[in-house]
């Protein structure tokens, strides 16, 4: 969902990395640029940027190592947004970020936000994917994704219709 509002409000490029191989080439068809994930992963985003850096970086995911990864190829004076909650803490250090760069985060944004994003899904420039599971199956749904199985946005449906 990011890279289809990234795409529709910017014309910047877009990199996107991931461990998982679905995740990466969903999002190719959005305009995105994948990149590798594991070893050598922050060398292939830098050398995508040419060496600069990328100048935004947003973390789905919140864990250590995903930001150590976004303070590792953010750009001088860019910008680290962490929206992901894993929960886990980050120990900051001045002499590993980049000079000047922002690190801030997010659970989702203004009300205004919000309705920025139901106009676009409206005017059909974004789309989502969700499996629908009936009450019974929400378990199924959580397990997923603990799993990291789930490929879309899990939605309960208390009485079996959509």
């Amino acid at each position: 969902m990011a890279v289809q509002i990234l795409a529709a409000l910017s014309g910047a490029t877009i990199l996107v990395t991931d461990m998982k191989e679905d995740a990466m080439k969903a999002v190719e068809k959005f305009g995105a640029v994948p990149v590798a994930g594991g070893p050598g992963q922050a060398d292939r985003i830098r050398e995508a940027t040419d060496g600069h850096g990328v100048d935004a970086v947003f973390d789905f995911v919140g864990m250590i190592p995903t930001i150590e990864l976004a303070m590792t190829v953010v750009r001088r004076q860019g910008s680290v947004v962490i929206a992901g909650i894993a929960g886990h803490p980050y120990e900051w250090n001045f002499y590993k970020a980049p000079y000047e760069a922002k690190l801030s985060n997010t659970y989702w944004g203004t009300i205004e936000d919000l309705h920025d994003v139901v106009d676009l899904y409206r005017d059909g420039k974004i789309t989502s994917n969700i499996e629908t599971y009936s009450l019974e199956g929400g378990l199924e749904a959580y397990q997923k994704l603990v799993d990291g199985t789930l490929s879309a946005r899990a939605v309960i449906v208390p009485h079996g219709t959509f």
